[in-house]
């Protein structure tokens, strides 16, 4: 019996294709190949084949592993952890591909109807990640429905500015908890890169306006957490500020702009704590778990808290309330010098 002919290729046309390779771009994080792509603005049209539909959706199932490729593993295999869990994607996604490469940051058609999926979030928090510190990177995050994207302001509050768009609830459970913990790591990272860029920022507005979006975001997601019971999340926050809390590195801006009146000054000083305020919490979380009995029901989880807050520790603690207090004060800097405890 003959053996039927190989199937052909997927045909799709040549703008079709470059949805298909920005997608495989952002998934397979490869800002470089993402970059280039964006480079030019190129027309696209409104529409899509049923063969570029299928190509996009082969490329998106490739998100979980992804998600675990960026630091996920390193907490363990989480499929051991979590019944298995899809990802759905809405016509978001597609109009956040097309209005990047069509150089607009997104299609000024897209504003969804409904709130954005977990998937579609994952996306455009790849897509952030890839344009951080570009052209096409701001009109992103300017984009309304792209501020409404929970996970983008866990991870890109300092970009985004101001208080979150939307309630940060989606991400306590669910496949939402699950991208989460496996972005743990990364967020850490994120959140300590932006206390360190901190000691070089001038202009007081600058750092008034990041510590609000940094201190509206920590506080809806500690308390969004704290609502479903999954203090857990909000880990990268001790991870973020234990080591400079050990190496003594504090926010504290190293020069503010003598310009600027002696008010705003005091402001951007007290801006720079936010992380720190998130450690306080932390702390006053902590005080309450050594309260939980062992014969009580969240004893076991309980435990497992204790322990993450122990990278922070006493001395942690009185370190950023120390910081903090200070940071209240207007204490002149001198350019060139760094101030460190």
């Amino acid at each position: 019996m003959a053996e039927p002919p190989p199937l052909a290729p997927p045909q799709v046309a040549a703008s079709e294709a470059e949805l298909i390779l920005l997608a495989r771009a952002l998934i397979a994080r490869h800002p470089g190949d993402v970059r280039a792509m964006l480079s030019r603005p190129r027309a696209m049209p409104a529409t899509i084949s049923t063969a570029c539909a299928g190509l996009l959706g082969d490329a998106l199932s490739h998100v979980w592993p992804a998600l675990w490729r960026r630091g996920g593993g390193a907490r363990g295999r989480c499929w051991e952890r979590h019944a298995p869990v899809g990802l759905t994607f809405s016509a978001a996604t597609l109009d956040l591909l097309r209005g990047l490469l069509s150089g607009r940051g997104a299609s000024p058609a897209a504003l969804p109807r409904a709130p954005l999926t977990i998937g579609d979030q994952v996306v455009v928090y790849f897509a952030l990640d890839a344009t951080y510190g570009t052209l096409a990177g701001t009109r992103l995050a300017a984009e309304p429905w792209v501020r409404e994207a929970p996970l983008a302001w866990l991870g890109f509050a300092d970009l985004l500015g101001g208080p979150p768009a939307t309630a940060l609830d989606s991400l306590c459970g669910g496949a939402g908890a699950i991208v989460v913990e496996l972005l743990g790591d990364e967020l850490a990272r994120r959140w300590q890169r932006v206390e360190l860029h901190k000691r070089t920022i001038v202009e007081p507005a600058a750092l008034i306006a990041l510590g609000a979006a940094q201190d509206a975001t920590l506080r809806g997601w500690l308390a969004a957490c704290d609502r479903h019971a999954r203090r857990d999340l909000a880990g990268f926050v001790i991870d973020a500020a234990a080591p400079l809390l050990q190496r003594g590195i504090p926010p504290m801006p190293v020069w503010l702009d003598p310009a600027a009146t002696l008010g705003s000054r005091a402001a951007a000083r007290v801006a720079a704590g936010a992380l720190l305020r998130g450690v306080m919490a932390w702390a006053a979380w902590d005080q309450a778990h050594r309260g939980v009995r062992f014969i009580d029901d969240d004893y076991a989880a309980v435990q497992v808290l204790l322990a993450r807050f122990e990278a922070i520790g006493a001395a942690g603690r009185a370190r950023a309330e120390a910081w903090l207090t200070e940071l209240a004060q207007l204490v002149p800097t001198t350019p060139g010098v760094a101030v460190l405890q």
